[in-house]
């Protein structure tokens, strides 16, 4: 487990959030990019982003997880999923630039 990922789950748990590390790696997309993504967003979710708003965000990357792994099941669209990551993962980051996240 790398220490941004071991990172996250403290902080998912201690935000009540997560159900562990297995969790974490059951969800993993199996793509570097897509992962960093959402493993950054949800640090920035857990520690940035007001109570008030979380469960939004915190919705969001869950749909947008499901998506992901959906299309690295298929083996035409994964071939395309990092670009996919990159872009989605792009729009999304602005998003929580209000909330200080830089990542």
């Amino acid at each position: 487990m790398t220490l941004i990922r071991t990172l996250a789950v403290a902080i998912a748990l201690a935000a009540g959030l997560q159900g562990g590390s297995a969790a974490l790696a059951q969800e993993d997309i199996g793509i570097p990019e897509c992962d960093r993504f959402i493993t950054s967003y949800e640090v920035c979710v857990t520690t940035k982003v007001p109570a008030t708003h979380r469960v939004t965000f915190a919705q969001q990357v869950a749909q947008l997880r499901t998506t992901w792994r959906s299309l690295a099941q298929d083996p035409q669209a994964r071939q395309q999923l990092e670009a996919i990551c990159r872009t989605q993962g792009e729009q999304m980051r602005r998003g929580l630039e209000p909330f200080g996240c830089a990542f």
